[in-house]
């Protein structure tokens, strides 16, 4: 019984002595597997930190570089100055085309030399019997909402181009009723002007003038009362020169 156990027991110390040590070049395997996974650690930690730096950089250039510049904006259109809108043309005597009214009604008319006009040295002063001043407006009958148009008209009569002061220093549009004075647009006028044109012979100067189909009293004194339907007449006037009356019907 006792040598059964001591064969037993040297059985299983035969088999524990037979393991076996790895062999040098398991251990050198192993190590070069070590090395490798340190030196692919070190080139990502170095492919990292250079590409931190690169960033970091341009985020420096862009904070340090000059600011973009603005846009650039269209100035605005220039805004029309309040003023006289009134024009002038030349035309040959005779039958002529209506007259295109502007849009801004205004207290005075300022004619404007045309394009044919010549300088006033050019001529001497027309001789007061051959200018002729007559008034005109562009309808007969105006409804409540139409604009009133009125004209004066400084045609030449004579032979010859001459001078003539055409300003609104000489200028008058007269609206009555009747006898009851109804516009004048001397009444505000806030300033005057003196404009010398050479007119050609049988040709004529035109200022136009919108009415606002309103009062108005010497010296701008308020008239809150308008013109009502009727009967009115236009007479216009330049200088010492007054043309005879034209008629025409507000409804």
């Amino acid at each position: 019984m006792a040598s059964t156990g001591h064969g037993g027991d040297h059985g299983r110390g035969g088999r524990t002595g037979s393991r076996r040590r790895p062999s040098p070049a398991i251990y050198r395997r192993r190590r070069l597997v070590v090395i490798l996974l340190a030196l692919l650690v070190v080139a990502a930690l170095a492919v990292g930190g250079a590409a931190l730096a690169g960033a970091l950089g341009r985020g420096q250039d862009t904070a340090a570089g000059d600011p973009p510049a603005p846009v650039g904006t269209p100035s605005a259109d220039p805004t029309p100055s309040a003023g006289p809108t009134a024009s002038a043309t030349t035309a040959p005597a005779g039958p002529t085309a209506t007259p295109t009214p502007s849009r801004t009604p205004t207290p005075g008319a300022t004619p404007s030399p045309s394009a044919s006009a010549t300088s006033s040295s050019a001529a001497d002063a027309c001789d007061p019997g051959t200018v002729v001043v007559e008034a005109e407006t562009d309808r007969q009958e105006y409804g409540p909402d139409d604009m009133v148009v009125l004209t004066l008209v400084v045609r030449n009569t004579g032979d010859t181009a001459c001078s003539v002061n055409v300003g609104t220093s000489q200028m008058e549009f007269l609206v009555t009723s009747g006898d009851e004075r109804v516009f004048s647009s001397i009444d505000c006028q806030q300033a005057s002007q003196d404009l010398e044109h050479t007119i050609e012979a049988g040709a004529d100067e035109r200022a136009r003038f919108e009415w606002g189909r309103n009062r108005s009293m010497p010296g701008c004194t308020p008239a809150d009362e308008k013109p009502g339907a009727g009967e009115y007449a236009l007479t216009t006037k330049l200088g010492v020169r007054d043309s005879s009356p034209v008629e025409f019907t507000l409804r």
